[in-house]
């Protein structure tokens, strides 16, 4: 009797583990996962609420659930009666560490980005307001030097990084813009130059191509008399390819 008892406890634990109690654990594939497909039904639909309710059903249960991760984290970010920015990232960093070779990964670190800026704008007194703003302004900050260094090339002025330009040259650089001449049209064939006082790269891709991102064009024709590009001297013939 005492060995049929035994017997009975084995079968009844054998049928929970794998039976009935595999019901409410983990899928082998997150797609076939109920909630996960009424999660996608709901957004189909508008129900913002219901969707992030059956996604993060899917996290609380399978490991192995990216998809999930990235629409809860979604739906954090953008469903305002739900709205949790560092839910949001937790959910996103999650997707990542699951499907870090995935070709949304990129997409997935810039909504990352987007949720820590809201983070920083929710903060009492905004008091990293500057900091959003010096962000922007360095971006814009960078696109004014590019503009400025094809300015001064188009000038046949040398290009030096990192020293300040003067308020008088700015205010030259400013007024010759409008008096540019035309743009010459594209090397066709190698032709040869030679090096004149004030050249560099910059200037001599502006005069020939008619802008200043072909100096690796150039350095490149003439490594063999270039040890750098930075390496110029008076009077040296330069061989100007043609365009690729």
């Amino acid at each position: 009797m005492k060995k049929e008892y035994i017997k009975l406890v084995i079968v009844v634990l054998f049928t929970c583990v794998f039976g009935a109690c595999s019901r409410t654990g983990p899928v082998a594939v997150e797609e076939e996962d109920p909630a996960f497909q009424r999660g996608r039904s709901y957004l189909k639909v508008g129900k913002g609420e219901e969707a992030l309710d059956e996604f993060l059903s899917v996290t609380r249960r399978a490991m192995n659930s990216p998809n999930s991760h990235l629409e809860a984290g979604r739906l954090f970010l953008t469903l305002k009666s739900r709205q949790d920015p560092v839910a949001a990232i937790y959910h996103f960093r999650r997707f990542l560490l699951l499907k870090s070779n995935s070709s949304e990964a990129s997409k997935v670190e810039q909504l990352i980005t987007t949720a820590e800026r809201e983070i920083i704008r929710s903060l009492p007194g905004e008091p990293y307001s500057d900091y959003l703003d010096s962000l922007a302004l360095m971006e814009e900050n960078e696109q004014l030097k590019r503009e400025v260094a094809d300015l001064r090339a188009s000038l046949g002025l040398p290009i030096v990084s990192g020293k300040t330009i003067s308020e008088k040259q700015n205010s030259l650089l400013i007024k010759s813009k409008t008096f540019l001449p035309p743009k010459p049209k594209a090397v066709v064939s190698s032709r040869s130059y030679v090096v004149q006082k004030g050249d560099s790269l910059y200037a001599i891709s502006r005069k020939f191509y008619g802008d200043s991102s072909k100096i690796d064009l150039i350095y490149n024709a003439n490594r063999s008399s270039l040890p750098s590009k930075n390496s110029l001297k008076l009077g040296q013939t330069l061989i100007i390819p043609p365009v690729p």
